[in-house]
């Protein structure tokens, strides 16, 4: 299984205004034609591309179409920028302050009529910028490829990918800076450790499906990772408390959370901006009950909160989990890992199970009252859901002795044989 090969595209663009290099095609050509994987290899297929509306879109579709690749990594100038940015999302939208190179400078016209206003790229960009912050490259993580080629190539590259029935495929946008600017001599390097990210993710979701399990696919010099999840009242927090007990390193979304959207936070800003002074609290944090009372009975509230935090909390996990080290077993505890669609960038998802009576006992305990529990795992996936992305599942059924010992097999039987095995470098 780990031995398959993955194929990237990565295009970088001609020089454009007159200029005699472009930064980004001088990163790009300087990446190998084969990264080495653990147990695997990478075959990168380096492309640049015309500064031209019409030339970068239909080039790029032709890409795709030819070589079938699994990871598409667009690569663009951005001469303002302070650091290498991650693009989330592509608007439909030509805009252009300065002529493209075929001399062609839309206002604010569609690319594709009648096609949705935004594309959204299918790497998750806050996870990988945390990954690579936490390898030294600086990196940010940007919601907005703006409205010039850049923008038009990655809206029709997930264009076509969606057309062509591929939108699995992992495709996103790197805004390179100019010369002279923090990290921009870092680009090469931090593309390919991003290209070797997206290889193995692809690799963990290939060992899945074939039922061989995600851990196979080795790795090398990093911990191993674990997504912890489960419905709320599942008994999921107990079992991070527990893998704690036994050195692992637990990273907790919902401390991250609190931490982000505290007094002084940094997403808290934006969340008054959107929501207003009447969820915040005297002394300057999130009003966690009132907010609670938005998001629960207005489905679109919940939507545009996520929006503002869960990129943040998610690069800030990326971050923590990586300071376990080689050799470590890093645990997310994650109540939406299924619902963000995060499973293949863990090497192990374990999920936490309990009986629906027994949940709502919990929360009962905890002071939460029945309707407002069950309002709360409406609004969470199932476990019929949970269960089918599972490679563990441990059943919280019992006292909690008996899930400790639960916890104690997990660890000693599929955990810590899984870390001894990947900081050996041998296939997990």
């Amino acid at each position: 299984m780990s031995d398959h090969l993955v194929t990237a595209l990565v295009t970088g663009f001609e020089p454009f205004d007159g200029a005699r290099l472009n930064p980004s095609w001088e990163a790009v050509r300087l990446l190998p034609g084969e990264l080495a994987l653990a147990h695997g290899a990478l075959i990168v297929h380096r492309e640049r591309l015309p500064v031209t509306f019409e030339g970068a879109r239909g080039r790029v579709r032709e890409l795709i179409a030819a070589l079938r690749p699994d990871v598409v990594v667009l690569v663009g100038l951005d001469a303002g920028a302070r650091a290498v940015r991650l693009e989330t999302t592509a608007r439909n939208l030509a805009g252009a302050r300065i002529p493209d190179n075929a001399g062609r400078r839309p206002r604010g016209e569609a690319l594709v009529p009648g096609g949705p206003p935004r594309r959204c790229a299918t790497w998750s960009a806050p996870t990988l910028a945390g990954r690579l912050r936490a390898a030294g490259h600086a990196v940010e993580v940007s919601d907005d490829a703006g409205g010039y080629v850049c923008n038009a190539t990655l809206y029709a590259a997930l264009e076509a990918l969606e057309a062509g029935g591929r939108t699995g495929v992992l495709t996103g946008f790197v805004h390179v800076p100019g010369p002279g600017a923090p990290g921009a001599d870092d680009v090469p390097a931090l593309l390919t450790a991003l290209l070797i990210e997206l290889a193995d993710q692809v690799r963990r979701r290939r060992a899945w499906r074939q039922g061989v399990g995600r851990a196979s696919v080795p790795r090398a010099g990093r911990p191993l990772r674990v997504g912890l999840t489960g419905g709320i009242g599942s008994g999921k927090s107990t079992v991070a408390r527990l893998l704690a007990r036994r050195d692992a390193t637990v990273v907790d979304a919902d401390a991250i959370s609190r931490r982000v959207t505290g007094a002084g936070g940094a997403v808290l800003g934006r969340i008054r901006s959107v929501f207003g002074d009447g969820v915040i609290t005297a002394d300057g944090a999130l009003d966690r009950s009132a907010m609670a009372g938005l998001i629960f009975s207005d489905p679109s509230a919940r939507r545009r909160l996520e929006s503002l935090t869960l990129p943040r909390i998610a690069l800030e996990a990326a971050q923590e989990m990586e300071r376990a080290g080689a050799g470590g077993v890093a645990v997310y505890d994650v109540p939406l890992l299924v619902e963000q669609g995060m499973a293949d960038l863990f090497d192990s998802v374990v999920v936490v199970e309990s009986p629906l009576e027994q949940r709502l006992e919990r929360l009962e305990r905890r002071g939460l009252e029945r309707a407002e529990a069950m309002a709360r795992m409406a609004g969470q996936a199932d476990d019929e859901a949970r269960r089918a992305l599972a490679d563990v599942v441990l059943v919280n059924n019992g006292t909690e002795a008996d899930l400790a010992d639960g916890v104690a097999w997990l660890w000693d039987n599929r955990l810590s044989p899984l870390r001894r095995l990947g900081a050996a470098g041998r296939p997990a």
